[in-house]
């Protein structure tokens, strides 16, 4: 992929080599993909890095947290990618924009939603972010009186994206380590999505491996094997 360009193929390269091999190359031009996963598994991780390989590149990209701050959240990522030493960079060169968005000015209607729609809009157009990172869903969910409420809301925001032109990835905490264990619940709504990765581990108490899987991704192929990945100070390394 040269500087400034999407694959020639039409999609966007995740940077996580192991990564665009199980996506046969990347992820669809415009596709919204849910990054689903239990607590510890790496997706605020996974999805940095996914942005930070694009911003290399020359692609902008924002990354917008529902529930971390904007120092936190960095000073976790440079903690654990000790490798990475030039977020800030791309950072001031508007390659990579990093915002914290409150999800409690989008309660109690349908004007606040919108209003809170129209901000996170405001911080992708900064850059003219190709590639966005929306994490997470899960606290969103208590603002709304029930699973309906919530679907409809997700469902809105997907396409608001969808619009916007942009590749989205969007997080959501999932409940249990255990992929044999996920409810209906804890994958609401994912017919809305383009795509769907599924982040869990396996294994017994004291020792346990991670293991990613794509479930699905419209207009691509993709592999359909679940494959183990390790957090490195270098990135993600999924394992072919």
């Amino acid at each position: 992929m040269e500087d400034g360009e999407i694959s020639s193929e039409g999609k966007v390269s995740t940077g996580i080599l192991g990564l665009d091999s199980l996506l046969f190359g990347g992820v669809p031009l415009r596709n919204q993909v849910l990054v689903a996963g239990s607590p510890g598994t790496g997706k605020t991780l996974m999805t940095f890095e996914i942005l930070y390989r694009n911003a290399k590149a020359r692609i902008p990209g924002a990354y917008i947290s529902f529930d971390e701050h904007k120092r936190s959240l960095l000073d976790n990522v440079k903690s654990a990618f000790s490798n990475f030493d030039d977020v800030d960079e791309l950072i001031e060169k508007n390659m990579l924009v990093v915002s914290e968005q409150k999800v409690l000015t989008s309660y109690g209607s349908r004007e606040n939603f919108e209003a809170f729609v129209a901000g996170l809009n405001k911080v992708v157009k900064q850059n003219s972010a190709q590639v966005v990172v929306l994490d997470s869903l899960s606290p969103m969910r208590p603002l709304f009186v029930n699973d309906r409420e919530f679907t409809r809301a997700v469902n809105l925001l997907v396409e608001n994206f969808r619009n916007l032109g942009a590749t989205t990835f969007i997080t959501l905490e999932t409940e249990s380590r255990n992929i044999n264990n996920w409810s209906i619940t804890d994958l609401l709504g994912t017919y809305m999505f383009d795509g769907l990765i599924r982040l869990n581990t396996v294994g017994r108490e004291g020792s346990f491996q991670f293991l990613i899987g794509i479930v699905k991704m419209r207009r691509s192929n993709h592999s359909n094997v679940s494959m183990p990945y390790e957090i490195t100070s270098k990135g993600i390394n999924v394992f072919k």
